[in-house]
């Protein structure tokens, strides 16, 4: 009998999340000694593919394009952490995470600075910078870029520390002197972060045009400005109207209804001179995918 995904692409994360939940369903059903062979056997088969991950990094030796071929890839580099294989340190792969989400957060108006990285403790310190002229929805849009990025390059961390400061780089406006640090917790199955959906066929959107999404109910466009694709919300926050018909002219994108303008590089904002703006969502575009948060609260 053939299995269910048989002829199917197999999401590799899905299964390894659906083995986590297993495990779980095993350990609360079966008495302590039957789920102690359970963890033996996959403790066996964990340490069979980390012999062969590690036999692999061995035969690649101080081929560094093969190297990294293997340590752009998401999935072979989180393995490779898990067994102490790869070939960048900690500090370097918080780096490379946070240096991957730049331009994105460059194109909305914000930036982010590392302030502190705890190896013995996983946690790593960083601060939020400009979200575009404290728009509370860029905020948590840029947040979420962070941890998904350095959730990725480095499993390992499993809490984030957010200063919850803008330094107002639009407005010209000195740093808020009231700032908080904000933990958040981040695990490799987090609680805080909405699931971020692959979705096939936006490379070819070309700008001036608006694409149409809908994912697990929530009803989003799709516009790209230059190389750069913005997600937000399909609704105006003005005349509540869907922005099937909006146009896009350059950066600027236009109610068919109501004809409010907003600023799509700039999270959305209005560009009628008042505080309305879009609800943005983060994308992110990593090794050909882009991936949008589709559970992302718009923040108020």
């Amino acid at each position: 009998m053939e299995p269910e995904n048989a002829g199917r692409p197999v999401d590799l994360r899905a299964a390894g999340d659906r083995i986590g939940e297993l495990l779980d369903r095993l350990e609360s059903s079966l008495n302590p000694r039957d789920y102690a062979q359970v963890q033996g056997a996959v403790c066996l088969v964990t340490d069979l593919y980390g012999g062969a991950l590690a036999r692999i990094m061995e035969l690649v030796g101080d081929d560094s394009a093969l190297v990294q071929l293997l340590v752009d890839d998401d999935l072979i580099a989180s393995l490779l952490v898990v067994h102490d294989l790869h070939p960048h340190d900690l500090h370097e792969r918080v780096r490379r995470a946070i240096d991957s989400v730049r331009p994105y957060l460059g194109s909305h108006g914000g930036d982010v600075e590392i302030v502190d990285i705890d190896g013995d403790l996983g946690t790593v310190t960083v601060k939020m910078l400009g979200s575009c002229d404290g728009c509370a929805s860029s905020a948590v849009t840029l947040e979420l870029a962070v941890r998904r990025a350095i959730e990725e390059h480095a499993p390992e961390i499993t809490h984030l520390v957010v200063d919850g400061g803008s330094d107002g780089i639009a407005d010209g406006a000195g740093a808020d002197a009231g700032a908080t640090s904000i933990p958040v917790a981040l695990t490799r199955k987090p609680t805080h972060n909405p699931p971020m959906a692959p979705i096939y066929g936006l490379r070819g959107l070309v700008p001036g045009r608006v694409g149409l999404l809908e994912i697990e109910g929530n009803r989003l466009i799709v516009c790209r400005v230059g190389e750069q694709l913005y997600a937000y919300r399909n609704a105006c926050p003005v005349c509540a109207s869907d922005l099937e018909t909006a146009s896009v002219d350059g950066a600027a994108l236009r109610c068919g209804e109501c004809g409010s303008a907003y600023d799509l590089p700039r999270a959305g904002r209005s560009l009628d001179g008042n505080t309305t703006h879009l609800d943005p969502l983060p994308l992110v575009e990593t090794g050909g995918e882009v991936r949008i948060a589709v559970a992302a609260e718009a923040a108020r």
